[in-house]
């Protein structure tokens, strides 16, 4: 299938995830997948950092102790280390919320996704089963710890360059790094989809080859969003339901042209 670079796919694929915003309203009982997920991270995220708040005075102290009678050079570096070890506290609480909510939401998202196609296919959804969102559980969370371990072994590679070789390296990271992460959450948001219909890894590239600017520009969408906090808990639903319709739309277009 020939690669279709169409004006304003960039533009059409950027909106998508307003398409899911737009089907979650539609269906206000596609609220059963996509509510337990955002209550459970903020909970987590919660958790995550009021326990920072309450522990980074003992990570100091473990890494030297408050010292005494010391000048105000030595006070105000041990100070500086205090204000270091909050906010790396406060940043790991926000990383460890991020990884639990992307392996958390994944049963969660697999079931919305497929309803989501039920509903867009004019097929009745049926109703949600919890024995099978255990079922799917340990299907779903290997595939996601895959997902984050390949991104981890493109990005942290690209992350370190980016400080041995200065200015070279930190382009490298900013183009390769965002035209990589634009095109992971591109197929991870319509990967559900892809993986009922039993495709494999080429065939998917070929959907999303089809038509790249849309791709991309849907990946960028995500990725600009899911990597702020607060707002990436309720953006997750929006993206699975967008990417699932960028799926079905991808699958019509690649039908018309066989």
């Amino acid at each position: 299938m020939a690669t279709s670079l169409h004006p304003g796919d960039f533009v059409r694929g950027f909106l998508y995830p307003l398409r899911g915003l737009s089907i979650l309203r539609r269906h206000k009982g596609l609220a059963r997948f996509w509510l337990p997920p955002i209550v459970l991270t903020t909970a987590a995220l919660a958790t995550s950092i009021t326990f920072a708040v309450r522990h980074y005075d003992d990570a100091v102290e473990l890494l030297w102790r408050t010292p005494v009678q010391a000048n105000w050079v030595v006070s105000a570096l041990h100070g500086l280390l205090s204000v270091v070890a909050f906010v790396v506290g406060i940043g790991l609480a926000m990383v460890v919320s991020v990884l639990f909510a992307n392996l958390i939401a994944a049963p969660f998202n697999d079931a919305l996704s497929e309803t989501v196609e039920e509903l867009e296919t004019g097929q009745p959804a049926p109703p949600f089963s919890f024995a099978r969102l255990v079922r799917d559980l340990a299907r779903t969370l290997r595939v996601e710890l895959g997902k984050l371990l390949l991104y981890a072994a493109i990005m942290v590679p690209l992350w370190l360059l980016s400080w041995l070789v200065p200015g070279i390296g930190q382009l490298l990271y900013l183009v390769v790094g965002s035209l990589f992460t634009a095109i992971y959450f591109a197929i991870d948001y319509t990967d559900w989809p892809a993986s009922r219909r039993g495709m494999a890894l080429r065939e998917r590239a070929r959907y999303l080859r089809v038509r790249p600017l849309m791709t991309l520009g849907f990946g960028f969408a995500v990725g600009l969003c899911l990597f702020v906090p607060i707002l990436n808990l309720c953006f997750m639903p929006l993206a699975v339901a967008g990417g699932t319709r960028l799926f079905l739309d991808l699958e019509a277009y690649v039908d018309r042209k066989a």
